[in-house]
């Protein structure tokens, strides 16, 4: 008994295309009975070029070789010599395991020759050469028609794209707005662990009707479709659909997401409480804290190294208040904001978006009242001044490296919009961007709760000098 293996590749190639699985698969084990072969197995890879241009491994041919190797069959069937490899390189492993394993090959739609002879090995070689050559035009053409396509802002075609409509030109607008939500997020410093879960728990679904994944939100949050480019070989081409973003807010996301330091996914579910891994024991600096319950069932925070335990829910007042305290002081930008990026100045940045609000606060009072013509033009203003606020709040972040308190800054009321943010990510990412909480002896029995007793060395983030120490001298 003769053991042979079945190799099927489906390919979204020409010959991939019109063979599809089905057809390999009945084919390969029609010529296995002819030639009286027991099917030891049947090893698949799907839509996985064998051309010399494709990069991608082939797990299933890997197995193939490594099992021919040792020794678990004797013939290796495909249905052409082009589906088991396009790669001279490959056809020669394929030679070395004819000469060194005694494997024979049999295709159903290509010639079948003895690789244990030179004149085998020659029509081989000069076969592999053959489909190389093809596989290298083809590979050629569609580079081409590629560019082409891109110089002439034309769609080039497959999966549709969320946000965009299948013609890959028109906007799908809840979908849009959608994407413009998560650069704000991003820019704002939330996680994309958090903005999976927030899209999930709310139902959201990707064009393929599956739930959210951090990798996937982050691969459609890098695309410069976003910002109506299209990107090729680093050269700058004008996509065919709308932009959903302003570039500079694409741009700044992208200098987020890219950045080594960042820590772009968060294994396992998003934070729920705003001091895990931000709030600082004290004593043991620089370890943070995690959270436990007490008897009760009171959430505390519980350092990880001296176990030390403080109760959550004063803190979180007092730290509230006092950041709110903080936004609604007339100083509160240069408080808060570090030196900016050379040539950037941020009190321009400032002044601008100051008067963007007030205009875009008068353009929605009118907009209730307009009716017909005169209400699309304020729309119309009213989407230019948005967009425009979000290019300054792109800019300040890549400029001022502020990320989340700039979006707070930017609002019309930093206060509310602090309140409004019921994200864990983003909350922590505006108190990491403002303070560094360390907390100190913890208060004991039925003392009465004061943040100064423990809180002292606690800062400002662009402050040097602690709490304790303000607190001295504002006394």
């Amino acid at each position: 008994m003769e053991l042979a293996a079945i190799y099927e590749r489906i390919s979204d190639d020409r010959e991939g295309r019109e063979l599809g699985v089905e057809r390999q698969n009945k084919d390969c084990l029609g010529l296995t009975r002819r030639d009286g072969l027991t099917v030891f197995g049947i090893y698949r890879d799907n839509d996985i070029s064998a051309s010399t241009n494709s990069r991608k491994p082939r797990p299933e041919y890997n197995r193939l070789i490594a099992d021919a190797k040792a020794g678990k069959f004797s013939v290796i069937v495909a249905y052409t010599s082009g589906r088991l490899t396009r790669r001279p390189r490959e056809h020669e492993d394929l030679i070395d395991l004819a000469t060194g394993y005694g494997i024979r090959y049999r295709y159903v739609r290509s010639p079948s020759f003895d690789l244990n002879t030179a004149q085998g090995r020659e029509i081989a070689r000069t076969m592999a050469a053959r489909d190389a050559g093809e596989a290298e035009e083809i590979a050629e053409r569609v580079a081409a028609e590629v560019l082409d396509r891109a110089e002439r802002g034309e769609y080039h075609g497959g999966p549709r794209g969320y946000g965009l409509a299948p013609n890959g030109r028109d906007l799908i607008d809840h979908e849009a707005a959608e994407i413009r939500a998560w650069y704000g997020h991003v820019l704002a410093g939330g996680s994309l662990s958090g903005l999976e879960a927030a899209l999930n728990r709310r139902g959201v679904l990707s064009t393929t009707g599956k739930a959210w994944r951090a990798p996937v939100i982050r691969k459609i949050l890098l695309n410069p479709r976003n910002a109506g480019m299209r990107i090729l070989h680093d050269v700058e081409y004008a996509a065919p659909n709308k932009a959903i973003v302003s570039r500079a807010t694409w741009l700044a996301a992208k200098q987020l997401l890219e950045n080594p330091a960042r820590r772009i996914h968060q294994s396992g579910p998003a934070r729920r409480h705003v001091g895990t891994g931000l709030f600082i024991c004290e004593r043991c600096d620089p370890v943070t804290v995690n959270v436990n319950y007490d008897r009760n069932g009171k959430l505390l925070y519980r350092c990880l190294s001296c176990h030390r335990t403080w109760r959550a829910d004063p803190i979180h007042r007092w730290i509230d208040a006092t950041v709110e305290a903080m936004l609604d002081r007339e100083d509160a930008r240069q408080r808060l904001l570090p030196e900016p990026a050379e040539g950037v100045d941020l009190q321009d940045l400032w002044a601008e978006a100051a008067a963007i609000q007030n205009n875009l606060g008068e353009l929605a009072a009118e907009f209730a009242l307009a009716r017909g013509a005169v209400k699309a033009a304020l729309k119309t203003g009213l989407d230019r001044g948005q967009e425009r606020l979000d290019e300054i709040q792109a800019e300040i972040t890549a400029a001022g490296r502020v990320d989340a308190t700039a979006a707070l800054l930017v609002a019309r009321n930093p206060v509310a919009a602090y309140r409004a943010i019921t994200d864990v990510s983003l909350r922590q990412a505006v108190l990491r961007s403002m303070i560094v909480v360390r907390l100190g002896e913890p208060i004991r029995g039925r003392a009465t709760w004061d943040a100064t007793k423990f809180m002292g060395a606690s800062q400002w983030a662009h402050d040097d000098r602690t709490w304790a120490e303000i607190w001295a001298g504002d006394s």
